[in-house]
């Protein structure tokens, strides 16, 4: 009873304290006038990885490096195949032209890198150490280039419009971003703590749990996010809210979990789950491309995808 309390609170302080922040954020950024994707890919996308920020340092301090890994890679596995899958069918995703996203294409390359390093016994401290370099400075490139289309932008031309400007005295972005700071590492431990007791009661490994129950939970305010932007016709704020969460996913919260404590990843994580998540971020680049958008029909193939991939992990463990 307890450990289903833990799982259930936890997880509605992670998506209220996901939410909340991601408000704030969001409300101090579009005073700056910044683009749908930045603010997407940067403020929503970053900011709804915190639940799985908090999760994943929590695990590596518990000792359940494996959960840390799973809870990565399942978190990009659903934010792509089951979230996105789930906007596209609310409202088809447009992209602007008919070529592979370099945002995407980044995220792509990072993922198998990252994957890749979880081939050593034991990933050190300054590989984790680089991780996030490597997304400081893609969020400044980011930054830079989307500074550089605001200034060439005609005045007449929209900007974001997600949340009503504001006027620095408003103390309420601020508040948000306070609850959410609060909320994400009272419901990160609680959701630890629920997680890692239902794998020992099923017999399960961390790993498995971390990619599907965990990486779900963390997931939820990404879902929120991108449903709800759908819903409002903000396609390019989903799409960037998934793509930079997963390189948030990958690069931070991986990176991070490294140099908290020594990160030793699951021979099945990196070769099974790991290649899986290659796999459909790889697919996603390519539906994204073709017919410049990804329509409920690709979206279906993605829900389908994921379905039988969980489906697969739990008889395999049990097996």
């Amino acid at each position: 009873m307890l450990t289903g309390f833990e799982l259930i609170f936890g997880a509605v302080l992670l998506l209220l304290g996901g939410e909340t922040l991601v408000r704030g954020a969001a409300q101090v950024a579009v005073r700056f006038g910044l683009s749908r994707l930045m603010v997407g890919m940067v403020i929503a996308g970053f900011g709804t990885s915190m639940p799985e920020m908090v999760v994943s340092v929590r695990a590596v301090l518990g000792g359940n490096p494996g959960l840390a890994a799973g809870n990565v890679v399942g978190s990009n596995i659903s934010n792509i195949l089951l979230i996105l899958a789930i906007a596209a069918l609310i409202r088809p995703i447009d992209m602007p032209s008919r070529r592979l996203d370099p945002e995407g294409i980044i995220l792509l390359g990072v993922s198998a890198g990252v994957m890749a390093l979880g081939l050593q016994e034991t990933i050190p401290r300054w590989q984790g150490a680089a991780m996030v370099l490597l997304m400081i400075g893609i969020i400044v490139m980011k930054f830079r280039e989307d500074r550089t289309a605001e200034e060439r932008r005609p005045a007449t031309e929209d900007v974001v419009e997600t949340v009503a400007p504001l006027s620095f005295d408003s103390l309420k972005p601020f508040v948000y971003i306070l609850i959410g700071v609060v909320a994400l590492p009272l419901g990160g431990d609680l959701f630890v703590r629920g997680a890692v007791n239902i794998a020992q009661a099923l017999g399960v490994s961390d790993a498995l749990i971390g990619l599907t129950i965990v990486a779900v939970g963390t997931s939820l305010p990404e879902l929120a996010t991108t449903a709800i932007a759908a819903l409002r016709g903000e396609t390019t704020i989903g799409y960037g809210n998934i793509v930079g969460s997963n390189l948030f996913n990958t690069l931070g919260i991986f990176g991070v979990a490294t140099m908290v404590g020594p990160m030793q990843v699951p021979e099945t994580v990196v070769y099974a789950d790991g290649g899986f998540m290659v796999a459909a971020t790889g697919v996603m680049l390519i539906f994204m491309s073709t017919g410049a958008r990804l329509n409920r029909i690709e979206a279906g193939i993605m829900l389908a995808a994921y379905i039988v991939y969980v489906t697969a992990r739990y008889v395999y463990a049990m097996s």
